[in-house]
């Protein structure tokens, strides 16, 4: 009786450990699926493989962006650099045409004669012209004819006994005003046979005086221009 119970427990616990291998078995089945381990280890070096396809995508695409983003530096700093440019030149162009009040140290230069003496200053007015010549050679950057700014539209004309700088009559005394260099200024009128030489040898007296800031007004005319057309970069071209 003894060994049939044996068997009986024997036949048990062989039933019990197969249907726990059974379990184990359909457990990693559906843990793993139908896939065996070398397909399993084949699809994880494929997405693998992708993932670093992508990292590599995305890394140049990074250097483009980077390249690009410096590009567009450049262009700003060129596009800057530039403007400040053309900001500067605009003040020159504005300083030379008058358009602004200036101060600055120069050279005023006073033009007379003796009371008694009859000068006109219409007969004598090549002269003033010769002396502001000379003060443009000078390197100056601003002139005023009593009060009168001179640009590069400026008439100087006779009219009867006096002149018109910029359509306003102009008497003796005349006071010329020049801001820039005094003694490079003085050194263009005062040589030998110059111009202040000339001018006192018709009768006028001439008087230099100078000043570390002298105060031009700007020209108050305007000037219309009915021919000359500005020529744009893409026509230079």
């Amino acid at each position: 009786m003894s060994k049939m119970w044996q068997k009986l427990m024997m036949f048990a616990v062989s039933l019990i450990l197969g249907i726990i291998l059974i379990t184990q078995v359909r457990t990693k089945t559906n843990l793993l699926g139908s896939i065996s381990i070398g397909d399993r280890t084949a699809q994880l070096s494929e997405e693998l493989t992708e993932l670093n396809l992508e990292k590599n995508r995305l890394r140049e695409e990074l250097e483009s962006l980077k390249q690009k983003n410096k590009e567009y530096e450049e262009l700003y700093q060129n596009a800057q650099e530039e403007f400040l440019r053309l900001s500067e030149e605009l003040e020159v162009h504005k300083i030379i045409s008058g358009y602004y009040d200036v101060k600055g140290p120069g050279t005023i230069i006073t033009i007379d004669a003796d009371p008694n003496a009859y000068m006109s200053l219409a007969s004598s007015h090549q002269y003033i012209l010769a002396l502001i010549s000379y003060l443009n050679n000078a390197g100056v950057e601003a002139i005023s004819i009593n009060g009168q700014r001179y640009t590069n539209y400026t008439e100087i004309v006779p009219v009867l006994d006096h002149i018109n700088v910029n359509g306003v009559a102009m008497v003796l005394p005349l006071e010329i005003k020049a801001i820039g260099n005094s003694a490079t200024i003085k050194a263009s009128l005062n040589f030998v046979g110059g111009i202040v030489s000339q001018l006192k040898s018709i009768g006028y007296s001439i008087e230099t005086e100078d000043s570390d800031e002298i105060f031009i007004q700007r020209y108050d005319g305007e000037k219309q221009f009915r021919y000359a057309v500005p020529i744009s970069r893409d026509e230079e071209d």
